[in-house]
């Protein structure tokens, strides 16, 4: 399904719904030894529908926010390697996207408007466990969790997420107008708090690949959540 506007994409999840829902009562009506509705896929039904490419773990359009945590919380993704380029931390990410690191970088020195730095990447549970802990011990909690997500919240657990160092106002502007290109949008965009629950950050980039950025600034929607017809997070649901 090629991700075109947010209408059609709406109507076909509303279509699989309506199927799965269909297919779920026929199961639970087979015999009471058939397994229970409630542990039906979506992606067992079509892996290409709106409900399974955003809430797979390890898809490239999974939408991560303060009410759709990974699943499961601990995901780790399994393809993750090491930026070859323009990442003085050595940070990891996965390799498509580290792909796509290079060639945004590559474009970026090309056009002389400075030199691409990744300072942050894929990050685990168990170190979001340590940071969201350090910034609730230090903040208290509301403050806190405006600083850190919750372990299985954060999108830099995904491999999809990285924080680009831009020191110079025209670096960030050619990031701001260019990373679309490459597969990257920014990811909490200024004014949208209460959709994406977070405060602009302009050195926050998420890989959602070429189609996907791309359909998102040709129908200027900034958010993954207004793009794939999502419910807004502005906060945790307890």
């Amino acid at each position: 399904m090629k991700l075109r506007n947010r209408l059609s994409i709406s109507a076909v999840a509303r279509s699989i719904s309506v199927r799965v829902v269909t297919l779920a009562l026929t199961l639970s009506l087979v015999s009471a030894g058939s397994i229970p509705a409630i542990a039906l896929n979506v992606c067992d039904v079509d892996p290409k529908s709106v409900a399974c490419i955003t809430g797979q773990a390890s898809s490239i359009s999974v939408v991560v926010n303060k009410i759709r945590p990974l699943i499961p919380k601990n995901y780790n993704p399994s393809d993750l390697v090491r930026i070859p380029k323009y990442n003085p931390l050595g940070r990891i990410i996965k390799k498509e996207v580290s792909e796509a690191v290079v060639k945004t970088g590559n474009a970026m020195s090309a056009s002389g408007t400075g030199t691409l730095v990744v300072l942050s990447g894929f990050r685990s549970y168990s170190a979001q466990v340590k940071m969201h802990s350090a910034k609730v011990s230090v903040h208290g909690k509301a403050k806190g969790e405006r600083l850190a997500a919750r372990p299985g919240f954060s999108e830099h657990q995904t491999g999809l997420a990285l924080d680009f160092g831009a020191s110079k106002t025209t670096t960030r502007n050619w990031l701001a107008a260019n990373a679309y290109k490459y597969g990257f949008i920014l990811r909490y965009p200024d004014g949208k708090t209460k959709i994406t629950g977070y405060n602009y950050e302009p050195w926050h980039f998420r890989y959602v690949g070429v189609e996907t950025a791309t359909a998102m600034h040709d129908q200027k929607i900034v958010t993954l959540e207004e793009f794939f017809s999502l419910p807004a997070a502005p906060g945790y649901l307890n």
